[in-house]
């Protein structure tokens, strides 16, 4: 009887383990599809990191990064842009038209299929962990001002005669801005005309300077092939209308002021030279360029209770501006 028992419980035991089994196969078998995705997930994300909505018709901006490549809609890339191109205690308009700017910008340099990827584009973007960096504290108040001009000017772009244009910028005139016909000749950019910032003088960074030991001074410009002479020969620097210097001569050579001015990282364009005591100073006026928009003289022009669109056409005399589909 004890023998028939066990036999029963053995038998039982055995049709037990089988349906456990067979339940246990039933589980996986139904997991199988959730498994399957939550991988692929996995491997998606190393692969490219996707930042906000992006539909598909969308404007993009391609961002490489170390694990794969990161995928920003046109307006999401502008907070950053914009964060990294104006300072944060400019006004509210002055935003929204560095933003129109930057936008266009952008257009500018998109392919036809709608992408741009961040290495092929001139601007510079900060990212959010930059942007808590920069604004410590204020990070809230900030991005909810830099995001809500780009959010407040959403598509709108510059153009000329129907096409989208790429507006150039800088932070501080010399007093007044360059005329773009005067620098790259009638045929291009006749929308950049020279306009008066007498206000600008009075920023404290309109006027600085750098000072060079006269031999370190001749052998930084004698490695660019301008050889300074021991005769007293004269550089004479030739300007346009605005005072900025066009190019730097002496005697048969000839460098271009931008090249001088980056040679020497000055602040701006608009610069004088003059010697002391074996030293050559160095002295500019402005910074920047000095051609397009003047962001200091627009933001005094925004306390005056000026509008971005205002603004922009104080600046850019001829343009248009139309919003994108």
């Amino acid at each position: 009887m004890r023998e028939k028992d066990m036999e029963k419980r053995a038998v039982r035991t055995v049709r037990r383990k089988k349906i456990q089994d067979l339940l246990a196969v039933l589980f996986f078998l139904l997991l199988l599809p959730y498994t399957c995705s939550a991988l692929s997930g996995i491997r998606q994300e190393e692969a490219v990191e996707t930042s906000g909505s992006v539909s598909g018709g969308s404007r993009e901006i391609l961002w490489e990064m170390e694990n794969g490549v990161r995928r920003l809609s046109m307006e999401e890339f502008l907070v950053g842009a914009l964060a990294a191109s104006m300072p944060a205690e400019y006004r509210e308009e002055t935003l929204k038209a560095q933003a129109v700017i930057l936008r266009s910008i952008c257009m500018y340099e998109m392919e036809a299929d709608g992408m741009l990827k961040k290495e092929d584009s001139q601007l510079e973007c900060l990212e959010e962990a930059d942007r808590r960096a920069l604004w410590g504290e204020d990070f809230a108040e900030n991005e909810e001002k830099f995001s809500g001009a780009v959010a407040d000017t959403e598509g709108i772009v510059l153009t000329f005669e129907g096409r989208v244009v790429e507006p150039p910028y800088f932070r501080l005139s010399a007093g007044r801005t360059r005329s773009g016909a005067e620098i790259f000749g009638e045929e291009r950019i006749t929308w950049c005309h020279s306009i008066e910032c007498p206000h600008d003088l009075e920023s404290e960074d309109f006027l600085q300077e750098k000072r060079y030991k006269r031999e370190a001074f001749t052998k930084m410009l004698a490695a660019e092939g301008m050889i300074l002479p021991d005769n007293g020969a004269k550089v004479v620097l030739t300007r346009d209308s605005a005072g900025y210097v066009l190019f730097v001569n002496c005697q048969d050579y000839q460098m271009e002021g931008e090249k001088f001015r980056k040679l020497f990282e000055l602040p701006s364009s608009c610069f004088y030279l003059k010697e002391e005591e074996g030293e050559i100073v160095l002295q500019t006026k402005g910074v920047g360029h000095g051609l397009g928009f003047d962001q200091y003289g627009a933001d005094l022009l925004a306390a005056e209770g000026n509008d971005y669109i205002e603004i922009l056409n104080h600046f850019f005399v001829g343009l248009s501006m139309e919003k994108m589909e």
